[in-house]
């Protein structure tokens, strides 16, 4: 008697050992594409982070300048990076995050400048 709860044919049991030589060799062409182009780009994320941080200083001083009414201000270099103890105070007000990872300097006209970033 045949037994009919069998769904594999005969002969279609599983894989060959070339049908899974043939899938390493793709999955490894694969990797030999992606792996050095994902390398490429992990430091471009930190020249972006403090662009964008640069930019958040600069628009926190447009901001003070704008609500004091000001168009100068006393020009400091914060070295510590800490905003709440700068003159003017840039933070909790204008900078939602304190510190910031980067120094920055700023003219009486309120221009803010990168000094130095990690």
């Amino acid at each position: 008697m045949i037994d009919k709860r069998s769904t594999a044919k005969d002969g279609q049991r599983g894989f060959t050992l070339v049908e899974l030589l043939v899938v390493v060799g793709i999955l490894a062409a694969l990797a030999a594409v992606v792996v050095p182009n994902v390398g490429r780009f992990a430091g471009s994320g930190d020249a972006a982070a403090n662009s964008t941080e640069a930019a958040t200083v600069q628009a926190a001083m447009d901001l003070y300048m704008a609500d004091t009414s000001s168009l100068a201000v006393t020009a400091n270099a914060v070295a510590t990076g800490d905003f709440t103890v700068s003159d003017p105070v840039l933070s909790p007000a204008y900078l939602r995050q304190n510190p910031t990872k980067c120094t920055y300097t700023w003219d009486v006209a309120g221009l803010a400048t990168q000094v130095a970033c990690p």
